[in-house]
């Protein structure tokens, strides 16, 4: 598997022989969010929307301590699959638009949003937004990047859709971490499950995020991790990867586990996850961006003055 990827100049991998345009649009046809088919079906529980909400709070509230929030601002989520994030910033007041290749995931757990959605080809789309000169105060691409053919030409739409002091919210798998190397080095998993070949071309980590959207001229303002789910492979009974029917328990004592902490702190808990980043642990990364600028209101060490 290790043969099918190499390491990009951004110091991440990706893969090696990518597939075409064509190869790719044929892949996903009715993939996602089509009816009986995929995740995006389920019904989710109380907790999984809960814990849905606390994500996206503690999201909105780094948000709020790099930019100034302020009345009839917009938001624009790129594959914004079932809205949950639409929904939010609905509910804030902000005026929202999605982008999506379909909007089964958005009628399905939140009509209300299916107004502000964009259905068709996403990068088709952008461009015309571009082209419109509309602009953004915060542009979300959540789990975006790493399906892309080419990531720098979204990072270069989105620098030229966002506002003077707005935010871009990318948020990627946490892949060739550390823990994955050393879990699958150990012989502790069978394989190295984060490669998802086409699913994801590139696998980003921390260090190489930041480095492809310094070079188009966007600077990492915060950035934080989530659950590391993966220490869960350290216990031969709740290492999902070897035995498959472990995941949904642990999935599950994940939502437990982040809804008791956000119940605690949501200051602290981004706060933790802000170091777990540093460590390399994390399931996922989420990175907080401004263009460049030297007059920019920035971030250091803990996000929140207590």
């Amino acid at each position: 598997m290790f043969e099918k990827v190499i390491k990009n100049s951004f110091n991440f991998f990706e893969l090696k022989d990518k597939p075409t345009e064509e190869e790719l649009k044929n892949y996903y046809k009715n993939k996602y969010f089509q009816e009986n088919k995929g995740s995006y079906t389920i019904q989710y529980s109380d907790d999984e929307i809960t814990y849905v909400n606390n994500i996206l709070n503690r999201k909105y509230a780094v948000i709020a301590n790099i930019m100034d929030i302020k009345a009839s601002m917009r938001f624009l989520d790129v594959g914004c699959g079932e809205g949950w994030a639409l929904g939010f910033f609905k509910r804030k007041k902000w005026e929202v638009l999605g982008l999506d290749f379909s909007d089964y995931g958005c009628k399905s757990h939140n009509p209300d949003c299916l107004s502000h959605l964009k259905t068709g080809n996403i990068y088709e789309t952008l461009t015309l937004l571009v082209n419109e000169n509309e602009k953004f105060d915060v542009i979300w691409l959540d789990n975006v990047l790493e399906h892309v053919l080419d990531p720098l030409s979204i990072l270069q739409q989105c620098k030229s859709l966002i506002k003077t002091q707005g935010v871009l919210v990318i948020e990627v798998p946490n892949d060739f971490s550390p823990l994955q190397q050393y879990l699958y080095n150990k012989g502790i998993i069978e394989k190295p499950f984060w490669v998802l070949i086409p699913d994801h071309i590139y696998y980003f980590n921390r260090e190489g995020l930041d480095a492809i959207c310094r070079s188009i001229g966007w600077e990492t303002k915060f950035i934080m991790s989530d659950f590391p789910i993966d220490l869960n492979l350290f216990n031969a009974n709740t290492n999902y990867v070897n035995d498959q029917t472990k995941g949904k328990s642990c999935h599950q004592a994940r939502i437990d586990i982040e809804n008791f902490l956000y119940s605690i702190s949501e200051i602290k808990l981004n706060n933790l996850y802000k170091v777990m980043a540093e460590m390399g642990l994390g399931r996922n990364i989420v990175s907080f961006l401004q263009v460049v600028d030297p007059s920019a209101k920035g971030l250091s060490g803990d996000i929140y003055k207590q």
